[in-house]
């Protein structure tokens, strides 16, 4: 009995020729029948050989159900079942008529596994297939040549600086932040700081997050700015939306890849750029501003943004932004036909814009307002009422982030505060020697060698004095739709169908 996988010979019941040493080898083509999970065909055989249901009967599983009794010898030599191969072997070649040359190379042609047409292997002659097999040829894996199609992508490489690239220099010193500045990056430029001067062409061919030294010595880190880094750092005309408080406003909305979104107040365009990373490629941004400067400034960093996106990414940012210098109050025939999934508001009186943008959000949409005063959040509650728009406030909340500042704490005379552990009947030590215990002289570049062990330096924890305190009230409104008032006899002639009406 062969045990080589996938023996062609011994499913068909022919006595196996190959020789020992390929058993277990994969043979060059195979047919197998594959038994669905329940069969009614399989009989007592199925249980006299130990067949399973659900599994393929090919080597050593047993002798199949479709192997016809004698006539074995015949099945190990296949030849063409097409007639026209047949007839058109016995006549001379130059006989054939130019259809049947054409025929012969179609059945010539590769198919799949590397089969012809002519050679393509077929189901025994007068076989019938058993009830819930199957005749078909095997998924088989090919190991010559190495199969690409599942292989994960390799990752992205490092992109080196190249010229239009905006970069982002810092420079610390004493765990404070001396400088930070963004600027692009171009063949003939100069870095000029009160720390000294870097030319432009030595940081060209560099990887980010470099760190380079200044004509003064000074260490500058060098690095492509991140997102919220860019909204910080870019060219202001009025006050820009913090991330932290566009993050919350994301979260309300809850939209993403191929929602369209409609804006108003562009402003320097802070929010733009984190919608337009948000609805990707596949959506849409309408950012309505009414003053032509902030306009065009929100347009300018929309655009620096992109430029740079596709330097340092070689990929272009989605073209998904259509800016429009239009007030949104008169912005009806602009907003004609659309719908929108989310309302971003960030103006001075956005009680006035909201029933222009309640005709065009979708029901069950989220309208979110970004104001500065809570008075400015009266004035849009009031609003809702008097307009008696189904607006449903969720959500009036503050974003507070509070950096903090961890350092090891250093006297005024440069040495390390030591750190006190109390003592059971031992007299304290006089101030000047426990001064003496684990103090560090700075050096001349001012910092500490750091050569104690550990926990032998105190460290100071607190919140850090430099921080942004209050940027925003954010406000969710949901837009919904009312029950149904259902008449009745009795029905009170002073019911009021507005939304803030309470009473029962």
């Amino acid at each position: 009995m062969c045990e080589a996988t996938h023996c062609f010979q011994q499913q068909f019941g022919a006595r196996c020729n190959y020789p020992s040493w390929s058993l277990g080898t994969r043979l060059p083509f195979s047919r197998n029948l594959v038994s669905p999970g329940s069969s009614s065909g399989a009989g007592d055989e199925g249980e006299e050989d130990g067949l399973e249901p659900g599994r393929e009967v090919g080597a050593g599983q047993g002798r199949p159900a479709w192997t016809r009794p004698g006539s074995r010898a015949e099945l190990s030599r296949r030849r063409s079942l097409l007639p026209l191969e047949r007839v058109s072997s016995l006549i001379p070649q130059e006989m054939l008529s130019q259809d049947v040359m054409d025929l012969q190379q179609i059945n010539q042609e590769p198919g799949p596994k590397g089969y012809t047409g002519a050679s393509m292997p077929s189901a025994p002659t007068g076989w019938q297939a058993a009830p819930g097999y199957s005749w078909h040829l095997p998924q088989e894996d090919d190991h010559g040549q190495e199969d690409t199609t599942c292989q994960p992508n390799p990752p992205n490489r490092e992109v080196p600086f190249k010229p239009g690239d905006v970069v982002l220099v810092e420079f610390r010193r004493r765990h404070c932040l001396e400088l930070q500045k963004m600027f692009n990056l171009v063949k003939d430029g100069k870095l000029h700081s009160q720390w000294g001067m870097l030319s432009h062409q030595e940081i060209l061919g560099h990887l980010p997050g470099q760190v380079f030294r200044t004509s003064t010595g000074f260490k500058f880190i060098l690095r492509r700015p991140s997102l919220e880094e860019f909204v910080l750092l870019m060219k202001r005309g009025p006050a820009i939306s913090y991330p932290k408080d566009i993050s919350a406003m994301l979260m309300m909305m809850d939209i993403g890849s191929g929602n369209h979104v409609l804006e108003s107040g562009s402003g320097s365009g802070a929010m733009t750029l984190y919608l337009s990373r948000t609805v990707g490629s596949s959506g849409h941004v309408y950012s309505f501003e009414v003053r032509p400067d902030h306009h065009s400034n929100a347009k300018r960093n929309y655009q620096r943004w992109r430029n740079a996106w596709e330097v340092a990414h070689e990929k272009e940012w989605p073209n998904n932004v259509e800016f429009i210098n239009k007030d949104i109050v008169t912005a009806t025939d602009d907003l004609q036909g659309k719908m929108f999934d989310a309302v971003a508001l960030d103006m001075l009186n956005p009680q006035l814009a909201l029933p222009v943008v309640y005709k065009h959000l979708k029901q069950g949409g989220v309208c979110a307002v970004y104001l500065a005063n809570i008075t400015q959040v009266v004035d849009l509650l009031e609003g809702i009422r008097s307009c008696q728009l189904f607006f449903s406030c969720e959500k009036i909340s503050e974003v507070i982030h509070r950096n903090w500042l961890v350092a090891p704490a250093i006297r005024k005379d440069g040495s390390t505060a030591p750190r006190v552990k109390p003592q059971n009947n031992v007299y304290s030590e006089s101030e000047d020697e426990q001064r003496k215990v684990g103090t560090k002289v700075l050096e001349d570049n001012g910092e500490e060698e750091d050569t104690k062990p550990f926990c032998t330096i105190p460290y100071i924890a607190r919140p850090h004095h430099e921080q942004a305190s209050h940027t925003a009230f954010l406000v969710k409104l949901r837009k919904f739709r009312p029950a149904q008032l259902y008449s009745t006899p009795h029905k009170s002639e002073n019911s009021s169908k507005s939304p803030w009406n309470y009473e029962d």
